[in-house]
Parts: C-alpha cells; structure tokens; sequence
C-alpha cells in the first residue's frame, strides 16, 4: 500500500506551488513576513519597556514607528540597550524585506516589458487588416495597404508571425519608413495555433492576408497556407463568421485542397499567374508597365460603381460618359465580371459599371458630350496572325505552365527554343511536344551565362526572349544568373542593332532596380506581382472576377496595338476619338504609347478625354481576340 505523504511534505509541495505562481505568490510571502517580523518587535519593545512607564509608547504608535523603520532602514539613536537591539534587528530584517522587494518588483516589470516586446498582448483593433506569416512578400503588401489607407482615415495592419516582435518592427521600418496614417501592430506567434490567431482579432478585421514563409519547398508552403486557412474557417473560436481571407498556393495541384480548407477564401494560383503573366508581356512590350499599373494602389486602380443615370443604355454608350474613368466591364448581379461586353450590352438596374479610374472621387459624369473627329477614324484590318518565335533561356517549375500559355496564343508554325543546363528541361520537353498545338518544342543543354553560348543563339531572331530564374536556387544566387545573362543579352543585341524584348523573372524585387540598368523592356517579379493582386483582392473581392477574365486566353484581354488600326498618323486627336475608335472594333481603349517616351516608357493609361493627345503609336485596349 502506497504510504500517504506527510504533514510536512504536504506542507512543503502546498508552499512550492504558491511561490511558483510568480511575483504575486512571492510578494504576498515577502507581506507576510514583513508583518510578522513588525509584530514580534513590536511586542518585545512592548515587553522591554513594560515597566519604564515614562519610556512607553502607545502600542498602536509603537507599531506605526516599527513599520516605518521597517521600510525607510532608519531607528532611534538613544535609548536602552534592549531597545536598541530590538530596534537593529528590525533594521537588519528591514534592509532584508525592502531588497527583496525591490527585486520581486524590478524583476516583474522586466517580465511585464519582456512580454510586451515578444508581442503577445491581445489587439483590440477594428476593421483592420491582418496578415497572417512573414516572407519578403510582406513589404509589397504593407507598402500597398499603406497606399490603400491614406484616403480611409486611421487603421491598422496586424500581422501575426512566427518571428521576434523587434525584428519584425526594424525590418519594417527600414524598407518602409513611412506608414502615414496606418498603423502597424506585430504580435510574435504562430498562424497554425488557434489561441495565438485570437491575439490579432479576426473577427473584427476587415480582410485577412496568408502570406506563405520563404525559403521552404512548395509543399511545405502550400501546407502551411491550408492549416491556416483550415484554422481560420474550422477554428472552434472563428466557425460561423464571414471572414474576407485571400492566400495563394505555388502548386496548382493544391490550389482544390486550399479552397475546401478555407470555405469562402479567395485562392490565388501564384504559378499559373505568373506563367500568363510572363507569356502575356513577352508577346507585347510594355505590357508590364500597364499591369504593374494596374495592380498597385499607387496608378489607376479599379473600382465598381452603381450609376442610377445609366441603367437601360446600353455599355458602349457608358465609354463616353466619364471624363477622367474608363468604364472596362460590367458586374452583375451574381457577382460575375464581364469585361469588354458587347456594346448592345444593356445596363440593368441591380448591375455596377467596372472602372478604370485614378481615385473614386473622380468618378464624375462628365455633364458633356466629347466631340468626335470622325475624319480622323480608320477602319484598318489586321491581318492573320504571323508565327512567332520564343526563346526560353534558364528553366524552373513554370516553365511547362509557360509553354503550355504560349501554345494557345500564337500561331501556327510558332517555335519554342528552351536552353538551359539543367537536365530536367528535355525530359519535359520531349513529353510535352505531343501535346503542343500551335508550337514547335526544341531543347538544348547550355549555360545561360557563358556569352559564347548566348552569341550562337543569334538572339536577335527572336520574337520573344524569357528569362528565367532556376528556383533550385536560392533567390539571390538564381537572380545573380538572371542579371549576369540579361548584361550578355544587351550587349550582343546592342552590337547587332536589335531592340527585341526580354521579359526576365525575378525573385526578388530589389533586384529589379538593378536590372532595370540593362534597359531591359519588360520584367516580371513573380512573387511582387503576386502580393499585388492579394492586396487588390483582399480590398475589394470582386477584383478576383476582373482578374480572372484578364488573365483568360478566353476573356478580354489588354493589347497594346498599332495606332494605326485605329486613327490616323498625325497628333492632335483627343482620347474621346480614340475610344469611338476602338468601339467600332468591339473594343474598349484604355490607354496609349507615345511614340517617342525619351526615358520614360512612354505608357499613359485613363487619360481626359478632351485633352488632345501627343503623337502616339500604339493603343491600349480590352479585346477578345
């Protein structure tokens, strides 16, 4: 039979768990002491000084003066030496009682300010926005939310990481100094934990961000943006509660299994973005000035509006309506997006006009029509289609998803030469070319960045040239590679007096700024324009229907066309010209090039229409084809 444990023992484990319970257990032991140690002086000066009744002290002063001296380490200079020893011993016991005190209480403070720096106080905020994880991804989406605020009022951003509070604040701060009226709150715990997802308030915020970590494989980080968006719509404290979320996957193979663990979250396929991306600017340059503009709150941005005046006409009839918006679409009832819709289109009363404007404030009727040069209209006929010729330089993971794009867009007889050193590429290559379309698959083993290789290629034949960035690599190294080849590419293009675009891939944007040195034409940051769209999304939820029909081979899409399909060669037409222009071919004009851009790239989108425009040699439309 076990043997019970005794008095003393019960004792004692009784005494080790209230001094366990931390400053406030020890301090109410320290109190205790202390008036212990007051009431046995006490009553031994009350004892010494029984029969010196000149001497005496009312016992209730008596125990003020004992606690006094406990605390301020000062007693009586004169009087008997029984007196006096008492009197010591309470001075000793005093500097014992006040250190300890000193100690219990400096050491809960710095707990206190240690758990106040590692973040793990509970935000009270409301409406606010909150991202969930870190990666380098996380400044584009603070710097656009930021953009986002500033005609919102005061709000706040909550991110919740698995990092050091401090850590997050100095990097933050660094790359974004300046947060205008935006307030940013970080709390260090993991997005996996549901205890730790209560700290950041999500049901009250406005959206919520899954921001996938770097540095890990895909499959690791689509894990990691399923559980969070598992915890968030099955979470036992967040069941039930509409949540706006928006995430991303790498692998489109996830993307099914992230959108049955987030209920109504919005689901972005990083991959397939970029790949359409990539195709898209590629096969028209300055492409990427247009989506770059698009995407960032900084530009035009895209907004949905009711017009009570409009319902009835029909959607051609909206393009002229507004001076400084371009209407692009409608979205109905349903919550679909239909951008370029016929032009007989007609407006009903529970649809919203999809526009293309700087801030919704100028979003206005114009109270005027625009007058129109028919003179200067043309009726031009594009020819069919040429057969295009693509370079591929480097080789990852979006390659096959970039080839499989480029099949549906150009013509027949088109060639598709990949070079790179990994040996992964022809395999994917020999098994992809039966299933090509339009496209002529060719690989050859080569390293990117030896300039003997790059001279062979005559790189100046080409149509198009991509260069990629390896993701076998770690994201410094890889666009390391990818700026060492684009030097190469310019140079030999340079001495052969081509100006043919290259769409590079980067991993990392900072290292667009140096790129952008080689005077390259376009240039796709995967994970930036990601971000971009997550933070467009994660404003307004209808702007993943306008995104999706954009980036659909079978939807509207932007072209950037030869003026002269459209008007004729000479200046002085105003933009109102030019969007008649495009909607007697079906299409909406959103924008144009200048012929000359200088240093700049020449790209203006939404401009007034009653302005007249510089000499221009491209278009910027929505077309179906």
């Amino acid at each position: 039979m076990a043997r019970r444990p005794g008095y003393r023992a019960r004792w004692r484990y009784w005494f080790d768990n209230t001094m366990s319970r931390g400053t406030t257990g020890l301090i109410g032991w320290l109190a205790l002491a202390s008036f212990l140690l007051i009431a046995v002086v006490t009553a031994a000066i009350e004892l010494v000084t029984l029969g010196d009744g000149d001497k005496r002290v009312h016992p209730l002063l008596l125990l003020w003066q004992t606690f006094i001296t406990t605390f301020s380490l000062s007693a009586p200079q004169d009087g008997d030496w029984p007196v006096l020893v008492m009197w010591f011993v309470l001075a000793l016991g005093g500097i014992f009682v006040a250190g300890a005190l000193i100690g219990l209480l400096t050491t809960g403070m710095h707990r206190r300010l240690e758990q106040l720096r590692k973040g793990r106080s509970l935000v009270i905020e409301r409406n606010h926005t909150v991202i969930l994880g870190w990666s380098d991804q996380i400044y584009t989406l603070i710097s656009e939310l930021v953009h986002a605020n500033q005609s919102r009022g005061k709000t706040a951003i909550a991110i919740l990481a698995d990092q050091d509070k401090i850590f997050m604040e100095d990097r933050v701060e660094h790359r974004i100094p300046d947060t205008g009226k935006t307030r940013l709150v970080f709390r260090t715990g993991s997005p996996l934990d549901l205890t730790d997802l209560e700290m950041v308030n999500l049901n009250e915020a406005r959206s919520i961000i899954v921001l996938s970590p770097d540095n890990v494989s895909e499959e690791d980080a689509d894990a990691f943006a399923i559980k969070v968006l598992l915890a968030i719509n099955k979470g036992p404290a967040f069941r039930g509660r509409p949540h706006h979320v928006v995430a991303s996957v790498r692998d489109s193979r996830n993307r099914a299994v992230a959108n049955l663990a987030g209920g109504d979250a919005i689901v972005l396929d990083g991959d397939d973005i970029s790949a359409r991306l990539i195709v898209q600017t590629a096969r028209q340059s300055k492409l990427s000035v247009v989506y770059q503009d698009l995407f960032d709150f900084g530009g035009d941005e895209i907004y949905m509006m009711s017009e009570p005046s409009l319902v009835g006409k029909q959607f051609g009839q909206t393009l002229q309506a507004y001076r400084k918006a371009c209407p692009i679409g409608i979205l109905g009832h349903d919550g679909k997006t239909t951008l370029n819709p016929p032009m007989d289109t007609v407006i009903g009363p529970a649809d919203q006009l999809v526009i293309l404007a700087e801030d919704d404030s100028k979003i206005t009727l114009s109270p005027r029509t625009f007058p129109i040069d028919e003179t200067a209209i043309l009726h031009g006929v594009r020819g069919p289609a040429a057969p295009e010729s693509t370079l591929i330089l480097g080789w990852n993971a979006r390659a096959e998803r970039i080839i499989e794009q480029l099949d549906v867009y150009v013509a027949d007889g088109s060639t598709v030469d990949i070079v790179t050193d990994r040996q992964d590429a022809d395999t994917v290559a020999s098994t992809m070319a039966p299933r090509l379309h339009h496209l002529l698959i060719r690989s050859k083993f080569g390293d990117i960045r030896d300039r003997d290789v790059l001279a062979s290629l005559d790189v100046a034949t080409f149509n198009n040239v991509i260069l990629l960035s390896d993701d076998q690599l770690d994201p410094l190294t890889a666009d390391s590679r990818v700026l060492v080849t684009l030097l190469h590419l310019r140079d030999l293009l340079a001495a052969g007096g081509s100006a043919s675009s290259i769409v590079s891939e980067m991993r990392d944007d900072r290292d667009r700024a140096l790129a952008q040195l080689t005077k390259a034409d376009d240039f796709v940051v995967s994970e930036q324009l990601v971000s971009l769209l997550m933070t467009q999304i994660s404003e307004n939820k209808h702007l993943k229907s306008v995104f999706d029909d954009l980036f659909d081979p079978e939807g509207a899409e932007i072209y950037i066309r030869p003026s002269t399909y459209y008007l004729r060669q000479q200046p002085g037409f105003t933009f109102a010209t030019a969007v008649e222009a495009a909607k007697r071919r079906g299409e909406v004009a959103i924008g144009y090039r200048i012929a000359e851009p200088g240093d700049g790239h020449g790209v203006v989108l939404n401009p007034d229409k009653e302005l007249p425009m510089p000499a221009v040699d491209r278009l910027i439309v929505l077309s179906t084809g």
